[in-house]
């Protein structure tokens, strides 16, 4: 046995246990990679997959994914039991080759590089599709990550919808036609029964197609009829006036007719100049007038 250590033979022997800690932690280090952050860890990883997997199980809704080349790596989503495909179905095959009769400027589009939506109809049903590039460390496109959802049911109901407000707007169309007729009684000669209240709206109307007409038919007479017309007041007066102004410059004759007396006593009470304008009791009268007219100058011109 040799004798009792020294206080040097320690010291030594403490420094050489310290060179052999620092040589293998300097080897763990080189061993061992760096803790990854919260945000890259397997724990993390293992969510965000529980996350997606809820998504795909629970939302009517399919994310798919192509490379570069446009072959699918990947295809799953509840959507899919619901339209009959089976999960991962196309797998391995081209997307050109699967999506076929359908435009695919969108998919195109993020192959370039640039995020894409797109509305599309695959297989008898409409997909709405949101398509992201996927890119590596340079840049580089890699491939496609595409979200679609099931909007056949969405788009059927806007077709409906579509095709009722154009139903509609012909119903609408009809009456307004109906609420202003204008009515050829003669050849040259065209009446507007008017009744109820003559806003601007409606005024509006009347003076649009009432000139239209005059000009289709090259009338010489326009007779508003107000038979049906019980109130009159300042704004209706004017655009009644305004109608039988753009009449005239048209070259035709506005004629009015059918003045109730209370409608006359206001127009009166007003101080409305209705000495420019030709006025008659009846609708008759009117027709009578314009007829006679219209006859006296065929006349005239077969005399000359």
């Amino acid at each position: 046995m040799g004798g009792p250590l020294t206080r040097h033979d320690l010291e030594q022997e403490c420094k050489a246990l310290r060179a052999r800690v620092a040589e293998l932690e300097a080897r763990l280090e080189r061993t061992v990679p760096d803790e990854a952050p919260p945000s890259e860890g397997p724990f993390h990883r293992l969510e965000m997959a529980q996350v997606l997997r809820v998504l795909l199980d629970h939302l009517d809704i399919v994310v798919w994914a192509v490379d570069a080349q446009g072959t699918f790596t990947f295809h799953d989503g509840k959507a899919l039991d619901l339209v009959g495909h089976q999960r991962g179905q196309f797998l391995g095959q081209n997307v050109f080759d699967v999506l076929v009769g359908g435009s695919h400027d969108g998919l195109k589009k993020a192959l370039s590089g640039a995020p894409a939506h797109a509305i599309v109809e695959a297989h008898g049903v409409v997909w709405e599709s949101w398509h992201t590039p996927m890119r590596d460390a340079e840049g580089r496109v890699t491939g496609v990550v595409t979200l679609s959802l099931d909007v056949t049911e969405s788009m059927r109901t806007k077709a409906e919808l579509i095709a009722k407000l154009a139903l509609i707007e012909r119903q609408q169309d009809v009456i307004r036609n109906l609420e202003t007729p204008i009515i050829r009684v003669w050849d040259h000669v065209l009446t507007v029964p008017m009744f109820g209240v003559v806003d601007s709206r409606r005024a509006a109307r009347v003076t649009e197609d009432l000139l239209a007409a005059v000009a289709r038919t090259q009338a010489r007479f326009a007779i508003l009829d107000l038979t049906g017309v019980d109130v009159v007041d300042t704004a209706t007066a004017g655009h009644i006036l305004k109608i039988l102004g753009a009449v005239r410059l048209l070259g035709a004759e506005g004629v009015i007719t059918g003045i109730r007396p209370v409608v006359a006593q206001t127009m009166i009470s007003l101080g409305l100049d209705l000495s420019h304008v030709r006025t008659l009791a009846t609708l008759r009268d009117g027709l009578a007038l314009a007829i006679r007219s219209i006859g006296e100058r065929a006349r005239s011109r077969f005399d000359d």
